[in-house]
C-alpha cells in the first residue's frame, strides 16, 4: 500500500468512524505486517485487509465503505492535483483523463499489477467503464466518480449492465450526465 494511500485512508477511517477505529485497526497485529510498503514482488497489499477491519470494527457493509472511500479518494485527488484539471471539463471529461493518467502512473512504475479497466466516451453524455480487477473495487470506482460529480455540481446516472459483486467476471459500468429538466 503505498504511503499515500496509507495516510488517505487513516484520514478517511479518522473522519468518518473516529481515530479510535483507526487506533483499534493499527493494533490489529494481522494489520500491521501489511503496512508495510509494497515490495518489488508485489507484496505488501494493505489495502483489502485495512478494508475488511474497518467493516468488522464498524458493522458497516464493505462495499458502502469501499464507496464513501472512493468519495473521499476523490476530494483528495481533486484537491492534490487541481491545477491540472481544467475547469470547463465535466465529470465525464475528468473520468477520461483520469484513466489515461491512471495507465500511464501504473505504466511508469512498472507495476506487477495493474487492474483492467477502459473507458470510452459512447455518446455526448454517457462514458462506458469497463472494470475488472482481483480485488474486485467497483464500489470505490463509483465512490469516486460520486465524488468527482458533486464537486463538479453535477447530477450524475449510473447503470450497470455487468458486476464482479454479483458473479461476472467484469464490471460494465454506463456513466451519464442526465439532461437538465427545462426549469
Amino acid at each position: 500500500m503505498s504511503t499515500s494511500l496509507q495516510v488517505a485512508f487513516a484520514k478517511f477511517v479518522s473522519l468518518r468512524f473516529g481515530e479510535e477505529t483507526w487506533s483499534k485497526l493499527l493494533h490489529d497485529s494481522s494489520l500491521a505486517a501489511s503496512m508495510e510498503p509494497v515490495s518489488a514482488t508485489g507484496r505488501g497489499d494493505a489495502l483489502m485487509p485495512l478494508l475488511m477491519a474497518t467493516t468488522r470494527i464498524t458493522n458497516e457493509h464493505a462495499a458502502a465503505v469501499v464507496e464513501e472511500l472512493g468519495v473521499f479518494l476523490a476530494g483528495q485527488l481533486i484537491s492534490r492535483y487541481q491545477r491540472r484539471i481544467d475547469p470547463a471539463w465535466s465529470t465525464l471529461d475528468l473520468i477520461m483523463h483520469a484513466n489515461r493518467a491512471l495507465a500511464l502512473w501504473f505504466e511508469r512504475r512498472n507495476a506487477t499489477y495493474e487492474p483492467a479497466m477502459r473507458c470510452a466516451r459512447i455518446g455526448e453524455r454517457t462514458v462506458r467503464i469497463v472494470y475488472a480487477s482481483r480485488r474486485r473495487l467497483c464500489p470505490l470506482i463509483r465512490g469516486m466518480i460520486r465524488g468527482v460529480a458533486e464537486h463538479r455540481g453535477e447530477a450524475i446516472r449510473f447503470l450497470e449492465g455487468r458486476c464482479m459483486m454479483k458473479g461476472s467476471s467484469f464490471c460494465e459500468i454506463l456513466v451519464e450526465l442526465p439532461v437538465a429538466a427545462p426549469a
